[in-house]
């Protein structure tokens, strides 16, 4: 494997057609053939190798001066379907911008800490130089995968070896690609190398270790400068769902080893619906008895933590007020307009 750091680290450039230079344009590869793998440790059969990729779209974008592009191929649904580029100068794609169908001649592959990257600087190894040419703009961002929490689990911890490792490598199928978990809750802070993930816990499984996965949100451009999180991460706070990409960190050096879902935006967690007043990812039946409880019995508003109080303008009353907006909640979050919340509206 070329070591990155012996290259010579300038921009390419950039929107620039092969055939305009008098190039041959070799066979396209597309993301899935680079990042299909049988491999245990994930490498793609192309690590090592320059190539051309038909690439995708742009689904996230990383500034700085290790500038970084998340792109998707949306023909690819299932798996396999994303991969990064990273950038070698912080204006290397100054022109790119998220939505945007770009492909790539002369990128060289290779597997960096877990993860297989597009390297985009000034020369290959074998003194070829990659080019990015922007096809199209405005593309809508394929939709995320939804996919269970155990599917992109938490890394366990082995004692013997004082270090964190992936669990399940099931999850390398969804490397980079947009994700989407439901009904999780934070679980906890500082996990991980930088101490900026927390956990994300299935509450419809709460007993069950697995259905556990890390996330962090130091991609997202709303998490305040100063903190680790988004403020709406507090430990014990239920979703609706959180959509991200996902993205391997392996450093078995430092004692790491694990997946972690990259929040985008703040768009990127779905709250529970005001009206959800047991906080189990649904509005229905169940929850209007709760109401009505409350609005008779104001007292019975203390049903314990899970259970949230019926006093939705926070007034210190239930009334008709209350009611309301809980209708009126009820009625937003029913996208679809089949009278119940659910999952289907996520949908």
């Amino acid at each position: 494997m070329v070591n990155a750091g012996k290259a010579c680290m300038a921009v390419g450039v950039l929107g620039v057609c092969v055939w305009c230079v008098g190039m041959a344009m070799g066979e396209e590869v597309t993301i899935p053939k680079i990042q299909y793998t049988e491999s245990p440790d994930g490498t793609s059969p192309y690590s090592g190798k320059v190539i051309d990729c038909a690439g995708g779209i742009v689904v996230a974008k990383q500034p700085g001066g290790r500038p970084r592009l998340f792109v998707q191929d949306p023909n690819a649904s299932e798996g396999w379907a994303a991969i990064q580029v990273k950038g070698w100068a912080s204006d290397a794609f100054a022109g790119v911008s998220v939505g945007d169908w770009v492909r790539f001649q002369q990128v060289f592959v290779e597997e960096f800490r877990g993860t297989t990257l597009l390297q985009y600087w000034d020369q290959n190894p074998d003194g070829s130089r990659p080019f990015l040419t922007t096809v199209s703009h405005g593309h809508s961002l394929p939709r995320p995968l939804v996919v269970e929490v155990n599917q992109i689990r938490a890394p366990e911890y082995r004692l013997q070896d004082d270090a964190w490792v992936v669990a399940d490598p099931r999850a390398e199928r969804f490397e980079s690609m947009l994700l989407q978990v439901r009904d999780v809750a934070v679980l906890g802070q500082g996990l991980g190398k930088a101490q900026d993930n927390y956990g994300l816990q299935s509450f419809r499984e709460p007993n069950d270790a697995g259905a556990v996965c890390w996330a962090s949100d130091y991609l997202n451009p709303g998490r305040p400068k100063a903190d680790l999180y988004l403020p709406a991460i507090q430990p014990g706070q239920r979703f609706r769902a959180v959509t991200g990409v996902l993205e391997q960190y392996t450093n078995l050096g430092d004692g790491f080893d694990y997946y972690q879902l990259l929040t985008l935006s703040t768009e990127s967690l779905t709250e529970l619906c005001p009206a959800d007043l047991d906080q189990d990812g649904d509005v229905d039946l169940q929850d209007y008895r709760l109401f009505v409880e409350q609005l008779l019995l104001p007292a019975s508003a203390a049903k314990g933590q899970l259970y949230r109080a019926a006093d939705l303008n926070d007034d210190g009353t239930v009334d008709a007020a209350d009611l309301a907006a809980f209708n009126a909640a009820w009625q937003k979050a029913d996208v679809n307009g089949d009278g119940v919340v659910n999952e289907r509206d996520l949908d």
